[in-house]
């Protein structure tokens, strides 16, 4: 059952490339950031504005790459706008992407299977083949990400990091990626975008599917043995 699980996720690497989604269900403070882990791995964090900014630390002791982005999930034609600061620890800022004066576009993401408005983004060139800028290498050192708008209010996705990860084995790709593809897809949509979309649901009537053949697998070998005794 494992080796059809792992070639389910192999198939769903193979038709698309996304950001580790991680979700963030409380508000996380200038005095209490979120930390980013690995900072050039990329990563998309699912938050919800409800009136206060939210704000997320790196700390690296090294060089590194790095990149940053907004989105804003498309339930409707009425995108809210959301930016985003790159502070030092003294609260200066480094670099800003103002979502005000941005012209948000809708982006289909094909591994989330959902629409998003495209914000502004934090990075060096643009990448032909994806339409995002690139990563760029910045000094080491402490910096925070300040995610808001006028009302700090909405819903948003902070992508951070351009680095693809699967995982360097079996067993760390099913811890890494079945949790993503089987709950974070139809909680977001249910529980924060307050709308239900079946196409969230397509792994979990896969799998519905691969338990089913394996079952008359297993029935058919054990009935062919009940009749040889």
């Amino acid at each position: 059952m494992r080796l059809l699980l792992l070639c389910f996720l192999f198939f769903i690497f193979s038709k698309a490339f996304a950001h580790q989604p991680k979700l963030i269900k409380y508000s996380p403070s200038l005095e209490n950031p979120h930390e980013i882990i690995y900072p050039e791995i990329s990563k998309a964090y699912y938050g919800k504005l409800i009136g206060k900014s939210h704000y997320y630390k790196i700390t690296s002791n090294k060089d590194f790459l790095f990149y940053a982005g907004i989105l804003s999930p498309k339930v409707n034609e009425n995108y809210k706008w959301l930016s985003i600061d790159v502070l030092d620890e003294n609260n200066n800022i480094l670099y800003q992407a103002n979502g005000s004066k941005f012209n948000w576009e809708p982006w289909y993401e094909p591994y989330a299977r959902d629409w998003y408005w495209k914000g502004p983004e934090i990075g060096g060139k643009i990448n032909k083949e994806t339409g995002f800028k690139k990563s760029f290498l910045i000094q080491s050192g402490t910096y925070i990400i300040k995610v808001y708008n006028n009302d700090n209010i909405g819903n948003y996705s902070l992508a951070v990091g351009e680095a693809e990860y699967f995982g360097s084995n079996t067993f760390e790709k099913i811890l890494t990626w079945a949790p993503i593809i089987f709950y974070i897809g139809p909680y977001m949509d249910i529980i924060h975008w307050k709308k239900f979309d079946v196409a969230a649901y397509i792994p979990h009537i896969i799998l519905l599917v691969l338990f089913f053949i394996f079952y008359l697998i297993i029935k058919k070998i054990f009935y062919k043995n009940k009749n040889y005794v």
